[in-house]
């Protein structure tokens, strides 16, 4: 996890004019760790006498001696949070429980999926506590409406028993955690009423303040993430989609529809907005230990994104950028090998007969990424060529023109390296190394582009990492050990398109070569 994060410090090459500031004894204890950042009172550095820092008490030490009364210690404990994570060698440990906020049906379930698929890949221990899942595997799977109703006394008591031992099984997950590592635990719930959250946040202030005890605990974190949708086209898409899970196997779908519509009204009765007061929660606390409280409300699947008191995170970081890219636009990514199974590069015209055919079948120009080979810039040549506009004898002829086909030569999307590393190191480059050049060039790349793309890929490692992130890797972090596993690593082809991953809601079939999917992959 550590690597994913170690090339964002700014202190890691240090000014001149900060190295004259450090001591001249440069076997001093603790010095080649000093930087221009003044870490006095973190741990590591705590005690360090050969400083060349200035003695005098710093601005901290002032506010601190002043807000002595005891109303004001939260302040103190939430300073001494955030100076903890400001050391270089703790601040990537972080422990973040992700709390789902939204009504049925409004994309909650979609977006844990594509945060725990990218963050899988890039390292990070994360998992999801559904709380539904929960239910029907107590055997509540395909109970009626009334059991979401508000004046279902007996069904509140239930539900609200599930949500929290959900949520209890989330702590123990993250309290179980190696020393030194980070993890991201997401409660998977509607969690609609104030009334919910607020015992939420007491439990997982009462798990904040062990962790404070615990120095092998990482610090503690809440995030709310609230998915909000008035969009009906959106919404109606959403709702079929509900039909498929195992609440309504076997019933017929319109009778399944009208239930869903009924459990979506019992929920809308008592919804209660999040509101940002809520993030005060551990302000009037008497207690040592610190628990930053942020959120993150997404309007109609990424139309507007507003996101609140969680920029200290670096955890949470690749998470935010993910949400940023996000859209639902209908949309294909096809996925193409560069060379065939012996290494040689495949002619750049039979690219653009490919290219040619699914421009035609879709209706609509696509646009193309390819490495930076010599041979990636002769099919970027010939696939530029290519007319934007769709001939009048197509399928696409009354298609919209829109803007002009983008092809793009990246090096990001070059495979790993085996006699050194992108940035000039003298090993090899590993699986983590290829994930980091290509998490924001490449994959978020992708998310963000609106329209259907045909990734031609240079190799098998690069294809992988891109099945990593659109349908899923191991639970166990295989970045260390130099493989990535993919939960479908499907064979290559020299000649057709394996697989082809559709991006648009109400898809959501597997099993065949091309595979259906949602805006960000398969659904595993």
């Amino acid at each position: 996890m550590a690597s994913c994060f170690s090339a964002c410090w700014p202190w890691a090459k240090r000014p001149a004019s900060a190295q004259r500031r450090t001591s001249t004894d440069s076997r001093g204890k603790g010095s080649n760790r000093q930087s221009f950042f003044n870490l006095s009172h973190t741990k590591k550095t705590e005690g360090n006498k050969s400083n060349a820092i200035p003695k005098g008490p710093s601005v901290l030490d002032k506010v601190l001696r002043v807000v002595g009364s005891r109303k004001e210690e939260p302040l103190a404990a939430m300073s001494e949070w955030m100076e903890k994570t400001a050391d270089p060698q703790v601040v990537s440990r972080e422990a973040i429980i992700l709390v789902l906020v939204g009504l049925p049906a409004r994309g909650k379930s979609f977006i844990c999926g594509a945060v725990v698929r990218h963050l899988k890949l890039l390292g990070v221990r994360v998992r999801s506590f559904n709380a539904g899942e929960l239910r029907r595997e107590t055997g509540k799977a395909g109970i009626e409406a009334d059991f979401f109703s508000s004046s279902n006394l007996e069904a509140f008591k239930e539900r609200e028993r599930l949500a929290m031992l959900c949520c209890q099984r989330l702590l123990e997950w993250i309290q179980a955690a190696p020393p030194g590592t980070s993890s991201i635990g997401i409660l998977d719930a509607t969690n609609t009423t104030l009334l919910r959250r607020q015992r939420v946040l007491e439990t997982c202030f009462a798990a904040a303040q062990e962790a404070h005890h615990d120095e092998k605990s990482a610090p503690l974190r809440v995030i709310f993430l609230e998915s909000l949708c008035s969009d009906p086209k959106i919404l109606q898409d959403n709702y079929q989609m509900k039909l498929s899970n195992d609440d309504y196997k076997g019933a017929e779908s319109s009778a399944a529809l009208d239930d869903f519509k009924k459990r979506v009204e019992a929920y809308e009765a008592q919804y209660e907005p999040l509101q940002e007061g809520e993030l005060d929660f551990t302000q009037n606390r008497p207690s040592d230990a610190a628990m930053p409280v942020g959120s993150v409300q997404i309007y109609d699947g990424g139309q507007k994104i507003t996101c609140c008191r969680t920029g200290s995170s670096l955890v949470a970081a690749p998470l935010i950028s993910l949400l940023h890219a996000m859209h639902l636009t209908r949309r294909q990514i096809l996925l193409a090998p560069e060379s065939n199974s012996a290494g040689q590069g495949l002619p750049p015209q039979s690219f653009v007969e490919i290219l040619k055919n699914e421009e035609e079948k879709e209706g609509r120009i696509m646009d193309v990424i390819c490495g930076a080979s010599k041979h990636a810039v002769r099919i970027a040549q010939e696939l530029s060529k290519v007319p934007s506009v769709p001939s009048a004898s197509g399928v696409a002829a009354g298609a919209p023109r829109g803007r002009p086909r983008c092809v793009l030569n990246l090096r990001a999307l070059q495979g790993r390296s085996a006699d050194g590393a992108a940035d000039g190191a003298a090993t090899a480059e590993s699986y983590a190394d290829l994930v980091r050049r290509m998490r924001v060039e490449v994959l978020l790349l992708l998310e963000r582009l609106p329209r259907s793309v045909l990734v031609i890929c240079p190799g098998e490692d690069v294809r992988r990492v891109l099945f990593a992130h659109f349908c899923g890797c191991s639970e166990v972090p295989p970045l260390a050990a130099g493989s990535l596993r993919c939960h479908q690593p499907p064979s290559l082809s020299p000649w057709v398109l394996v697989p082809e991953i559709h991006c648009g809601p109400g898809d959501a079939q597997l099993g065949s070569p091309r595979a259906h999917a949602g805006p960000q992959g398969l659904f595993l």
